[in-house]
């Protein structure tokens, strides 16, 4: 169990890293002509293909971070080379775009303006935003690294308390303008 605990915590390492350089990138600006919606209508003006380009590749650059973990033992569920590492980190930052649509979709659907939620069920919304990308890099990783149904639920967990701090943490430095 403990295992599972340090691989759910290693393998967020560059999920946490990529998500916030991206939050630095969309409050700077940079890129800014990537920042066109993927679809405005369908997902909002916040989805862009900036987001779609640059979460994927910061997380797989961070992805390399993991050689530094390198303990000389046989672990199989951290990666150990540059191309394993890179590709596992670029399938997480995909993974994390794109199960994100399907939630900006529905807010959409029910007339909350982007970056917003719905009035009713505010707080299942929330906890939505949280979910989603939390399935899509676990699907990723539960693929690509072959992990282990248990390693996989303590990801996903690791991911949603994170993702609750690191967001609380980005707010406060004003790279956020919500907490959620």
């Amino acid at each position: 169990m403990l295992n599972s605990f340090y691989h759910g915590w290693i393998l967020m390492i560059p999920v946490i890293l990529g998500g916030c350089l991206h939050m630095v990138i969309v409050t700077k600006n940079y890129f800014s002509c990537w920042a066109i919606p993927i679809h405005q209508r369908y997902f909002g003006r916040n989805k862009t293909w900036r987001g779609f380009i640059t979460v994927p590749f910061v997380t797989a650059l961070f992805s390399l971070l993991w050689l530094v973990f390198d303990t000389g033992t046989q672990d199989t569920t951290i990666p150990q080379t540059i191309s394993s590492c890179l590709f596992a980190g670029f399938l997480a930052g995909f993974g994390y775009v794109i199960f994100e649509l399907p939630n900006s979709w529905l807010k959409r659907r029910l007339g909350a303006p982007p970056g917003k939620h719905p009035e009713k069920n505010k707080r299942l919304f929330i906890l939505f935003d949280q979910i989603d990308s939390a399935i899509g890099v676990t699907i990723a990783y539960f693929i690509y690294l072959n992990l282990t149904y248990i390693d996989a639920l303590f990801f996903f967990l690791c991911f949603l308390i994170s993702a609750f701090v690191v967001k609380n943490m980005l707010f406060l430095l004003s790279l956020k303008k919500t907490r959620f």
